[in-house]
């Protein structure tokens, strides 16, 4: 059986505090870093159409620059209205200092 790990990045690109967005078949991920775990999750907020990625990390949460939301990295949760709805979590793996993100394994916090 085929895996369905897509290497993504290199750990080392991605600095503590900071994330990188990343397309796997044509479908936007924000890889973060927070201290020396990784999480993967939709570049999506769930109250508006529009991609976090134009936010920031705030702890273990993103942030979208648009209405303000953050959300959970580890359960894709919000934390902030206007935002009511989850994001979805990916599984990400740390094999030889680089990351596989599996598009299948989507999680609604």
């Amino acid at each position: 059986m085929e895996s369905p790990f897509v290497e993504v990045a290199k750990a080392e690109e991605i600095l503590p505090g900071k994330f990188i967005r990343v397309e796997v078949a044509q479908k936007p991920y924000i890889i973060a870093r927070v201290d020396d775990r990784f999480y993967a999750v939709e570049d999506n907020c769930s109250h508006e159409d529009y991609p976090l990625s134009y936010g920031c990390l705030d702890g273990n949460r993103i942030k979208c620059s648009l209405h303000g939301s953050r959300f959970s990295l580890e359960t894709g949760a919000p934390e902030d209205e206007p935002a009511d709805e989850p994001i979805r979590t990916y599984r990400l793996e740390l094999c030889e200092g680089r990351l596989w993100l599996d598009p299948r394994s989507g999680i609604s916090g």
